[in-house]
């Protein structure tokens, strides 16, 4: 039988609460409970028009908490919020807690849970991390200077950041040659890690690549960042 997720009544749970205090729905934080019977805090919502990784929600999802695995079918990543999120209807949502998660896998592509931040994981080995951070622009419209006004409405627009984690330290790195040898101290690291692009045919400017690069980085040079 699938695995299924169920958002517990809340009138069955409280009936007792709102008859003996005068506290609103609003201010009793919202469970998921799924069929292993553990409850993921987070928060109701409606429907909205924040920006989402994948165009709908059919999509299998693993969340990992305290070594244990708990799949869904049914969520996504809302980039706008940096957060999780399950459709429970078709107007109402459930938004996870970030706090209560380590990790979760969508459709293959894993997010990590770093400073109540969650990073893609590119790549890893050991204490060093390729992270893939997804953040949001905001695009004016074009200025029309005959009539000094602006055509259009500004729009939302998604935008990736690259990092590197070395231990503790994070450090931003774009996808050009330049600022990919410039994380290596060693000048025979340097040449080396050139040759092998070079061999390779690689390009500094694909992720696909890039996420080849580092994996080469994290396992032939003594000190990186």
């Amino acid at each position: 039988m699938k695995k299924i997720i169920i958002l517990a009544i809340f009138g069955g749970l409280f009936s007792n609460v709102f008859y003996g205090q005068q506290i609103t729905i609003k201010r009793i934080e919202s469970r998921l409970i799924t069929n292993e019977g553990y409850e993921f805090i987070g928060d109701l919502k409606e429907k909205n028009n924040d920006l989402y990784t994948y165009s709908n929600w059919n999509n299998n999802g693993v969340l990992f908490l305290d070594n244990k695995t708990y799949r869904l079918s049914n969520i996504n990543f809302n980039i706008t919020t940096n957060s999780f999120v399950s459709r429970i209807s078709r107007d109402k949502l459930f938004a996870f807690k970030t706090s209560t998660i380590d990790s979760v896998s969508i459709n293959n592509l894993l997010f990590k849970n770093i400073g109540n931040s969650f990073y893609e994981v590119l790549f890893e080995k050991g204490d060093n991390s390729f992270l893939k951070k997804y953040d949001i622009v905001f695009q004016r419209g074009i200025d029309n200077r005959l009539g000094g006004k602006t055509l259009g409405n500004t729009k939302a627009l998604v935008a990736y950041n690259y990092l590197i984690k070395s231990g503790e330290v994070f450090k931003k790195v774009e996808l050009n040659k330049s600022s990919i040898i410039g994380l290596i101290d060693d000048e025979n690291d340097k040449a080396t890690l050139i040759s092998f692009v070079k061999e390779e045919k690689l390009s500094y400017k694909k992720v696909k690549d890039v996420v080849k690069i580092f994996r080469f980085i994290f396992e032939n040079s003594s000190k990186i960042i």
